[in-house]
């Protein structure tokens, strides 16, 4: 394989901050919504689905432009493409390399409204995005010929970049071939004292970026570990809200399919704590932790089949099965006692709900939502993300 060089952009210097003051009473607590972006490389769009708050269901959706354009092809590289916090969306335009910013009203979280312009992200092929409330910064991964990270300040009206260099490998080309020497995904630490990026590699050793955070800058020179038994680090999973204990998704074929992994501070070295062998593995690549019930869900691009594990002993608890023609379960946010999927097969999308029962049954599935029926047919489906979150 090419060696890698090593190009980026990461933009952060935390300036002027913002706070916003929302109502928070029973009514604003029961609007709740469902986001992914279509990828439309004519126009990308965010498409917003209510909730119900009495039994999790989705329903009446509604699409609004990102003002950017999408990547068709990149449902299945990537997490959080599309992320919500406080009362903020986040969203990466892969296909003209900007991110976009939109705020979330409470009384109509169906319309989300765009801030500002779309900015480009420094790179190419943006694929993922992280927020910190407590630095009121955005970063977002580039994957391209031009790979890193930028930030961005993020007030109510738009988004406001700031410019560093640091270290990342790129892809040989623009959009990234498959197998892919990608970013796949990018999250802050619940702290915010450190920022982490995942670079997945079929055939060398798998890699996370650790970033320090110090006075509110990010730093520009990373604390890089590999992992040669990991040769595909994709999803980056903090559970228990502690900075340490992290689930990483490993879905290269014949690969375990997950591991934990542990950060020390303040060197930032992250070391591999246990291999997670998921039975029958073949595309473990997203997961949603649901700390209610105890549980990791571990969806796989390849079979209609999830996996639930234990978060501290990373014991296999069970795995369920979905009917449907789609390959697999892609993007998935867990909401109060709901699981959300996106489905893997392009020609027939749907957005699959899971009642989670826990004892031996796990999740009981209460909605197929056909995608293409409720709002005629649209490139790929990519991200989930849940408001409130």
């Amino acid at each position: 394989m090419r060696s890698s060089q090593l190009l980026s952009f990461i933009a952060i210097n935390v300036g002027v901050t913002y706070s916003l003051a929302y109502p928070r009473d029973s009514q604003h607590r029961q609007n709740r919504a469902a986001y992914f972006q279509d990828n439309g490389s004519a126009g990308n769009s965010i498409v917003a689905l209510q909730i119900s708050s009495s039994d999790g269901t989705l329903s009446n959706p509604v699409r609004t432009s990102t003002g950017g354009e999408g990547l068709a092809g990149l449902l299945a590289i990537s997490q959080d493409s599309v992320v919500v916090d406080d009362h903020y969306l986040f969203t990466v335009n892969a296909g003209d390399d900007t991110f976009s910013l939109f705020t979330i009203s409470g009384d109509d979280p169906e319309h989300p409204k765009l801030a500002g312009k779309p900015l480009p992200t420094l790179g190419q092929t943006p694929v993922s995005v992280a927020y910190s409330p407590e630095l009121q910064t955005a970063c977002v991964l580039n994957s391209g010929s031009t790979a890193g990270i930028s930030c961005f300040s993020i007030s109510p009206t738009a988004p406001h970049p700031r410019e560093v260099s640091a270290p990342l490998p790129k892809s040989s080309s623009t959009p990234p071939p498959r197998p892919l020497v990608i970013g796949a995904d990018i999250t802050f630490n619940p702290s915010s004292t450190a920022l982490f990026a995942t670079i997945a590699n079929g055939t060398q050793a798998g890699t996370i970026y650790a970033y320090p955070i110090k006075n509110g800058h990010i730093s520009t020179t990373p604390v890089i570990s590999s992992f040669p038994t990991l040769s595909f680090t994709f999803s980056l999973n903090f559970l228990d809200d502690s900075d340490t204990h992290l689930l990483v998704t490993n879905p290269h074929l014949n690969s375990s399919g997950a591991a934990f992994v542990s950060v020390s501070y303040p060197s930032l070295e992250i070391t591999l704590a246990k291999t997670i062998t998921i039975p029958g593995q073949t595309a473990s690549c997203w997961a949603a932790y649901a700390p209610q019930f105890d549980t990791v869900y571990v969806m796989d691009a390849a079979r209609p089949k999830i996996t639930a594990l234990n978060p501290e002993t990373g014991d296999v608890k069970g795995q369920v099965s979905f009917p449907a023609a789609a390959a697999g379960g892609l993007d998935s946010r867990v909401d109060r006692d709901w699981l959300y999927m996106l489905t893997s097969d392009s020609n027939d999308p749907k957005i699959n709900v899971f009642e989670i029962v826990g004892g031996t049954e796990l999740l009981k599935q209460v909605q197929s939502l056909d995608i293409f029926q409720q709002v005629g047919k649209i490139p790929d489906l990519m991200g989930m993300a849940i408001w409130p979150n």
